[in-house]
């Protein structure tokens, strides 16, 4: 038997297969009985007729995906796939079809040879079965609140979902093929010890870290896995990223308000005590006073000694109106704001102050300007602000050479504001530090001095006043804080009418 009746025996007993040759245009040539009982038509009917024309749908037709096959098989010469197809009759069908180009020893295309067969309907049913499932799983990860990225095993990002998009402010296009580490504050290093951990233990719950996005920080609470291969291969990994922003600042106000409790507690106890140490003083004061002035009688003949009475007498005074402020300041009192002279703040917080600037050598100076507007406030703690910045002026000038100290008060007629000034001589802080100084529990000191609560707590007290406070500062030349308060309403600077507008109440 000859090769060629063998090849057309071939051909003609592929019943179930349909095999089409076609011209490098695309014109059917040949079509064995697989492709008539496939597609319907005789070979007489279907010779020198256009291929997409007899069996591609007319929407295909119109997308001219016939013709994007013939570009394929012109350059890569061939290809394969699934196509949606009709037969003679318009009924539409599903094949499995691979095309590829025929060519002459010169390399020449001769035309065009297309191998199909219908997918079988339970292999349909099935495809059609995924599909669904995929979709449905897909809806699953686009519904999460939770952000969900899915990795290769070289950490490229493969998929993302809506949470995921939406944490990160961009598109899925724009996120596809970025490695990972990329949205990780602490970039590949970070990547690498997730990475570790799930190769040791093969999953990671409620692992904490830091995204960032821009110039945003998102704390992250994540739960990862690995993903396997067919062969149990490793092949990426996916991870389930918590957004837990709101957490962490309800954390932070918890202990914002047990640390202020703490405080108001330590507060009161103070209370007790200065006014039980009060009560021991006032005693031999008592007693103090009462001999001075007996010598006072005594000595009206000599002025030197008289002299050295009066100085005795002015330090009983004095430790008299020490042991009062302090009890003043120590007692729990309810909140109550106001009408208040600033500058009496001012001054009453500098005699308490006073010894603390003796024993470190610092030199204060105090500017109070006279006729200031009166604000509405709380005046204890309006002291409790001043009383922290000027204790921390004093803390930032332990070692350097000059230490210098100045309190000034001023106003703003203009903007209807007081404004209280600490000014130091001290280390001074970092541009990076003057950003996070407000936060809670940022501190520059050693944790012996302190919890890092103090600059918050004024912040917040300042906020509550409809205030502000102002840093200017430059490492290595001293720091000033700036307390800006609004007027209270009908009050006016001295020698100025009161054009009303100022804040009723914080």
């Amino acid at each position: 038997m000859e090769p060629s009746e063998i090849l057309k025996d071939a051909l003609e007993s592929a019943r179930h297969t349909a095999i089409l040759i076609a011209d490098t245009e695309g014109r059917v040539l040949l079509l064995n009985r697989g492709a008539t009982n496939l597609f319907g038509y005789t070979a007489e009917e279907a010779r020198g007729q256009p291929l997409q024309n007899l069996t591609f749908s007319k929407e295909d037709q119109s997308a001219h995906l016939f013709d994007g096959i013939l570009d394929v098989l012109r350059t890569k010469g061939w290809t394969g796939g699934r196509f949606l197809r009709r037969n003679k009759d318009g009924k539409r069908l599903v094949t499995i079809s691979n095309f590829c180009s025929l060519r002459s020893p010169d390399g020449t295309c001769k035309g065009i040879l297309e191998i199909a067969q219908e997918m079988p309907p339970d292999l349909l049913n099935l495809e059609r079965e995924l599909k669904l499932s995929k979709n449905f799983m897909l809806n699953i990860l686009e519904s999460s609140i939770d952000a969900i990225v899915t990795t290769d095993i070289k950490g490229k990002i493969t998929y993302v979902n809506r949470a995921f998009r939406e944490l990160v402010g961009q598109p899925g296009h724009q996120i596809i093929g970025t490695h990972i580490s990329a949205y990780y504050k602490d970039g590949i290093a970070q990547a690498r010890r997730i990475m570790k951990k799930l190769r040791e233990s093969g999953r990671i719950r409620d692992y904490e870290f830091d995204m960032q996005v821009g110039d945003r920080i998102i704390p992250i609470r994540t739960s990862d896995t690995l993903l396997y291969g067919d062969h149990g291969e490793i092949v990426g990994t996916m991870g389930v990223f918590h957004d837990i922003t709101d957490q962490k600042k309800l954390m932070e106000e918890l202990s914002i308000t047990q640390a202020e409790l703490i405080q108001a507690v330590k507060m009161k106890a103070l209370g007790d005590l200065v006014a039980g140490v009060a009560h021991e003083i006032n005693n031999p004061l008592m007693a103090s006073d009462t001999f001075l002035h007996l010598l006072e009688e005594e000595t009206r003949d000599d002025p030197t000694l008289q002299k050295r009475v009066s100085l005795l007498k002015r330090c009983n005074q004095r430790i008299k109106n020490i042991v009062k402020k302090l009890k003043a300041f120590a007692s729990r009192t309810e909140v109550a704001f106001t009408p208040m002279d600033v500058n009496e703040a001012v001054a009453s917080v500098l005699e308490m102050t006073r010894q603390q600037a003796l024993n470190l050598c610092v030199d204060v100076t105090c500017h109070l300007k006279e006729g200031l507007p009166q604000v509405l406030g709380d005046k204890n703690q309006i002291e409790q602000v001043l009383l922290n910045l000027i204790s921390n002026a004093c803390d930032a000038m332990e070692k350097s050479d000059r230490k210098v100290l100045t309190v000034t008060t001023d106003c703003d007629p203009k903007a209807r504001q007081v404004r209280i000034s600490v000014k130091d001589t001290g280390a001074g802080i970092t541009e990076d530090q003057i950003e996070q100084i407000f936060n809670p529990f940022f501190t520059t000191k050693s944790t012996d001095k302190g919890m890092g609560l103090g600059l918050s707590i004024c912040y917040k007290i300042i906020e509550a006043h409809r205030g502000k406070i102002e840093v200017k500062s430059a490492l290595n030349q001293g720091s000033e804080f700036t307390v800006v308060l609004p007027y209270y309403a009908g009050s006016c600077k001295v020698g100025e009418p009161d054009e009303g507008g100022g804040p009723d109440a914080p």
